[in-house]
């Protein structure tokens, strides 16, 4: 078993090897182009992932959109994920004007305010959109933000991954060990700085906090909420979404309001459940961009939605 997976290994390695050599070489256009296509191929072999995320959008849409139209989204929302992946990368290599340019910021005097508080600032993002550049572009504009990374276990792979953020300007905190990570962000936001998570980031068992998204009870980080209570920093939404073929817009929204009930952990759950709803509000928007593709719930979930699935499109979940 651990022969196989060394070769795993060695496999990932020379294929990311492989793929950067290829990227760098290509203009950004022609990379978005080719990462639509790959992704519309995988969209059709990938048939697990296509019941996941026909049930993932029964969740978000019920019988509001129709089946033809769920397909499509799986469809474009495959071919995005896969672009993503080539279009960070290529990025890796290109000019911080270019970047820049094709980059926008909307509602930047909500973030500046924050700022001014001078107790740091929590981003709450999640997998919609090229969230991979929403902490580079903010550092590049003078506001030195952070992500928390998970880095494979094969420490070669890790160290080109690592490279790769490095190119792209990423400031990132590794979310192993768990207390490290923990002190390495309150650390950050004491220092004033910016802290980008994706709340919507499985947690590790037991360690999440269960409210409603899209009315289904689901673990989500609570991270966003307890970070900001242990600092005093503000909580911002924030989401990223395309425009054209390689212009993307990151939008920061107003600061929300934290609730105080007196019980530390109930304060938790109430306000994830108020940041989850401004997730819940850029998914509708921008469905074709969501990681639609990843298991939100869980199978005994699922099941009750798959059963409700017309027969045509009822896929056995394994």
């Amino acid at each position: 078993m651990g022969e196989f997976r060394r070769f795993k290994d060695d496999l990932a390695r020379a294929f990311i090897r492989l793929l950067l050599g290829l990227i760098r070489r290509l203009d950004i256009v022609t990379v978005v182009r080719l990462g639509r296509c790959l992704g519309w191929v995988a969209s059709h072999l990938l048939s697990l992932r296509t019941t996941v995320s026909l049930l993932n959008l029964r969740v978000v849409f019920g019988d509001t959109v129709s089946r033809r139209r769920k397909r499509q989204i799986f469809r474009r929302a495959a071919a995005y994920i896969m672009t993503m992946g080539l279009e960070t990368i290529r990025y890796c290599y290109a000019d911080t004007a270019t970047f820049m340019r094709n980059v926008r910021i909307v509602g930047l005097e909500h973030l500046a305010a924050a700022k001014a508080r001078g107790r740091g600032v929590v981003l709450a993002g999640g997998h919609v959109g090229t969230f991979t550049f929403v902490a580079v572009r903010l550092t590049r504009e003078g506001y030195p933000s952070w992500v928390i990374l998970r880095f494979a276990h094969d420490p070669r792979i890790a160290q080109l991954y690592r490279d790769m953020m490095g190119r792209l300007g990423v400031n990132w905190i590794a979310d192993r060990p768990r207390s490290q990570c923990i002190k390495s962000c309150i650390a950050r936001l004491l220092s004033n700085d910016i802290l980008h998570v994706l709340i919507d980031q499985k947690p590790s068992r037991g360690k999440g906090c269960v409210v409603p998204f899209f009315g289904i009870p689901t673990e989500m980080f609570p991270g966003v909420i307890s970070l900001a209570l242990r600092t005093g920093a503000s909580i911002l939404p924030v989401t990223i979404h395309r425009r054209g073929i390689v212009r993307h817009v990151i939008e920061i929204g107003c600061p929300v309001q934290l609730v105080s009930t007196g019980d530390r952990q109930r304060d938790v759950e109430v306000n994830l459940a108020n940041v989850v709803k401004s997730l819940e509000t850029a998914i509708r928007k921008y469905p074709e961009e969501w990681w639609v593709i990843s298991r939100r719930w869980s199978r005994s979930q699922l099941a009750g939605q798959e059963r409700s699935l017309p027969l045509d499109e009822t896929v056995t979940i394994e």
